[in-house]
């Protein structure tokens, strides 16, 4: 359908809404905001394109665990991560790198659409082979309590 509308219309690409993919030229901060950008305005262009973007960059060992996309999506819609989905505002932390620096966590902070503050921790590691070598990839994205830790990013 969608070759049928780009004949029809003379169009030579129709974006899908998740057309950044993994690339040794984003950094790990660039990753996380690459992927809360599409979370935020969830469902443009399309309905959850910015899962859709958040599931391109999950690693391999990320998809092994959670599977396929609808599986992924219904993951990320329970309450733990529903504050990702659509949320108002964010703040990431200092990137903390660990090991030979080829895995990083991103500690953030967001703000949902009802208020609602949430912490997470975000793992990325260097893809060390496949389709991606070089890139920084979501390996998971963990919640953390606040408290008095707020303060700390």
């Amino acid at each position: 359908m969608r070759w049928l509308l780009c004949l029809l219309l003379g169009v030579s690409s129709v974006s899908s809404g998740y057309d950044k993919t993994p690339s040794p030229n984003f950094s790990p901060t660039d990753v996380v905001e690459i992927i809360l950008g599409g979370m935020a305005n969830n469902d443009s262009p399309t309905p959850d394109a910015g899962l859709q973007q958040a599931f391109q960059f999950a690693s391999p060992s990320n998809k092994r665990a959670t599977g396929p996309f609808w599986h992924f999506k219904a993951i990320v819609k329970q309450p733990e991560y529903a504050p990702l989905i659509n949320h108002a505002s964010r703040t990431l932390g200092e990137p903390r790198f660990r090991g030979n620096n080829n895995t990083v966590a991103v500690p953030l902070v967001v703000v949902g659409t009802n208020g609602e503050v949430a912490g997470y921790l975000w793992s990325l590691s260097r893809q060390i082979g496949g389709d991606h070598i070089d890139s920084w990839m979501t390996d998971s994205v963990v919640r953390i309590p606040l408290g008095s830790k707020l303060n700390a990013l």
